[in-house]
């Protein structure tokens, strides 16, 4: 076999109601299962039935999670009074009595509705109106309807959380109501709990936009998702913390102590101007919007940060740690990152395309592989910063300090470079395709005097 099949294995039909049995994998042929089963139970099992009492003789009939009974040597079942006595009302009614007194299951089927009836006392108790019969994979399929919405989705996927109410649903007397067309129906907000269903079957929380995570989150503790509620109680602080007012450093640190360094906090449109957040682990946090004007950002660790649109006009991010950051159109003129670090890591780029860097300071900084296309440094000081492969197509680099940098593989095309200082570049400088190129004096003054040279 391909795949490996278990099977939930069973003495008796008392023992299946009792829930008094062993999980075994069916071995390539009837008799390797028949030994396992005999090796789990402690018997010698001589063959294997349907809790019908249907004789199973190939294997591939077998299905994931089926319930199977074990006929033990020398037993009542191995004699042929395993399987339920069948007993039509309308022609042998005195059988029916007599059946009774079995010590087997009487499962009697009348002629007027052909239903199946169970005695009370070796009832299994179900959700579902059919007669009993192997119980249900894992893997089968359930419909759901909640709040007149319907869910279709498997037994695992409910079952992800063990102790959910959604995996409690299929447990043995667990009562559900069903609707017409047979989903069971659950009296909750549908828009809520589809986030709730697609963590249990991926086990990440995604909220589409719109989508309010408070009501998410009781949801969550409705259904006892409690891997969900962790995460969801984190969005929610950091939601109310972006529809704050200002706050300080102390307000910050609290709501930051109680969140998961791997996880994002959301500080869309926070107000932090003039706030002091030096030397704080502020990884994956979500700045998009915020005001962080003459906000203190030295000696921070912004892995993974995202500032988009961010105003942080005078920041001071000097010995930060600014890798795979995502900057795009950022407010930043007159920041000053002396000494940072904006390396590539892991193959992503730290992201300031199109932002406004205007006066900032890069002094010694490590900006390797860094994209700064279409941003406006003008003024800016970049002296002795290592821009190996730095993307700087379109950069207005007007009036730029770029001595002692290291421009190896550097993408300078398109740039604006009008009295831009090269002085002292370690590394070969390659421009193709430049615009208004018009360095600083001592520069141009060199390169006149190698044309000349060259011409002679």
């Amino acid at each position: 076999m391909s795949d490996a099949v278990r099977i939930n294995i069973f003495r008796s039909y008392e023992e299946v109601v009792k829930r008094n049995g062993k999980v075994i994998l069916v071995g390539p042929s009837l008799e390797d299962t028949l030994r396992e089963a005999g090796t789990k139970l402690r018997e010698k099992i001589v063959e294997l039935q349907t809790i019908r009492g249907a004789t199973i003789d190939e294997i591939s009939l077998l299905r994931d999670w089926d319930t199977v009974i074990a006929v033990v040597k020398d037993s009542p079942q191995s004699s042929g009074l395993s399987s339920p006595q069948l007993v039509d009302m309308a022609t042998a009614p005195d059988s029916a009595h007599a059946s009774s007194t079995s010590s087997t299951p009487d499962f009697t089927l009348r002629e007027k509705d052909r239903k199946w009836v169970e005695p009370a006392e070796f009832s299994l108790r179900r959700t579902s109106t059919f007669p009993v019969s192997d119980a249900p994979s894992r893997h089968d399929w359930v419909r759901l309807n909640v709040g007149g919405r319907i869910f279709a989705t498997t037994r695992a996927t409910l079952s992800s959380d063990p102790t959910s109410m959604l995996a409690r649903m299929f447990e043995p007397g667990w009562s559900s109501v069903t609707d017409s067309s047979g989903a069971y129906l659950i009296d909750r907000s549908p828009e809520y709990f589809e986030p709730l269903l697609n963590f249990l079957r991926h086990s990440k929380l995604i909220l589409n936009e719109g989508i309010n995570p408070q009501g998410v989150l009781e949801e969550a503790k409705f259904f006892g998702i409690s891997k969900a509620i962790d995460p969801l109680e984190t969005i929610v602080r950091s939601e109310e913390l972006s529809l704050s007012g200002h706050f300080t450093r102390r307000e910050f640190l609290k709501v930051l102590s109680t969140t998961s360094s791997s996880a994002t906090l959301r500080c869309q449109g926070a107000h932090l101007e003039g706030v002091d957040l030096s030397n704080l682990d502020l990884r994956h946090i979500n700045f998009k919007c915020a005001n962080l004007r003459q906000c203190n950002l030295s000696g921070c660790d912004l892995s993974h940060c995202i500032f988009e649109r961010a105003d942080m006009y005078q920041a001071n991010l000097d010995g930060a740690i600014v890798q795979c950051v995502h900057m795009p159109r950022v407010n930043m003129e007159g920041a000053t990152f002396k000494g940072c670090t904006m390396d590539t890591m892991m193959g992503i780029h730290t992201n300031l395309e199109g932002a406004n860097l205007k006066g900032a300071m890069f002094d010694n900084s490590q900006m390797n592989g860094v994209n700064l296309r279409l941003a406006s440094l003008k003024g800016a000081s970049l002296r002795s910063c290592n821009l190996r492969y730095a993307i700087m197509a379109g950069t207005d680099l007007e009036n730029c300090d770029l001595t002692g940098c290291d421009l190896q593989h550097a993408n300078l095309r398109g740039s604006n470079l009008a009295g831009t200082v090269l002085d002292n570049i370690v590394a070969p400088l390659h421009m193709s395709q430049t615009v208004n190129v018009t360095v600083s004096s001592a520069h141009g003054q060199h390169s006149q005097d190698q044309s000349s040279d060259q011409s002679q």
